[in-house]
């Protein structure tokens, strides 16, 4: 599993001076019916505090923790993808990849 990050959001990472992100996957979100069989992830900032038994990786000077969930729904040669979204100052990181697990 390899973690990748947009043009865009590296700008956003280094102009913030963000330390360490956490990646875990949503459990709150898509519970109505359209929303079967699609997986969702959560990208927190500067959350090191968030991380129980998470994995480590280390990063051009970003310390990324995700869970070892993630490692169900993503294989050793995927890529996750992290963007951003946002409008001015109301800017968030996310993961763009969209996990279907009913395939």
């Amino acid at each position: 599993m390899k973690i990748k990050f947009d043009e865009k959001s590296k700008k956003y990472i280094k102009k913030n001076k963000i330390k360490n992100i956490v990646i875990q996957v949503d459990r709150n979100s898509k519970q109505a019916c359209c929303g079967l069989g699609s997986i969702d992830f959560e990208v927190f900032i500067n959350s090191k505090h968030k991380v129980k038994n998470f994995k480590h990786i280390n990063k051009n000077d970003l310390e990324i923790y995700y869970e070892p969930s993630l490692e169900f729904y993503f294989k050793d040669d995927d890529e996750i993808l992290i963007k951003i979204i946002g409008f001015l100052n109301f800017k968030k990181l996310y993961v763009a990849n969209e996990v279907n697990v009913l395939k």
